[in-house]
């Protein structure tokens, strides 16, 4: 895969990780809603990445942070059906995201692919026209 190497996004990821929560903390006052803001920053840096392997870990950093440190004070990692459902969310917000990236940028570069071959189909009816122009 051309573009960014994951060698570099999952560090980008981790640094969005911590700033969506760091946001969060610092907006909102209830536990629960504390989610919301990191789920936008996860789906935002996946929008971006357009590579499922670092929306992803994102997404399992992100969850990490959440659970530790915004909804239980203590720092502490927890498996209960709360803590799950954040996980199976933030993880389905990153592969979304990154599912909607890859979409947009496989249009944006058929449109590019379009209007080249336009522009090579032009540049080669062009003699062809002025000489039709000079014939009269």
């Amino acid at each position: 895969m051309r573009g960014r190497p994951v060698e570099v996004l999952i560090p980008a990821g981790f640094v969005c990780a911590v700033g969506g929560c760091v946001m969060a903390a610092m907006t909102v006052s209830q536990t629960t809603a504390r989610v919301i803001p990191v789920a936008v920053a996860v789906g935002l840096f996946a929008f971006w990445a357009r590579h499922y392997l670092a929306a992803f870990a994102t997404g399992a950093m992100a969850w990490c942070f959440v659970t530790g440190f915004l909804v239980r004070a203590e720092g502490e990692l927890a498996f209960g059906p709360d803590d799950l459902v954040r996980l199976a969310a933030l993880a389905a917000v990153a592969l979304a995201g990154c599912a909607y990236g890859q979409m947009l940028h496989v249009r944006r570069s058929r449109r590019r692919l379009r209007r080249l071959m336009r522009a090579r189909a032009d540049a080669r009816r062009a003699p062809v026209l002025r000489g039709r122009l000079h014939a009269r």
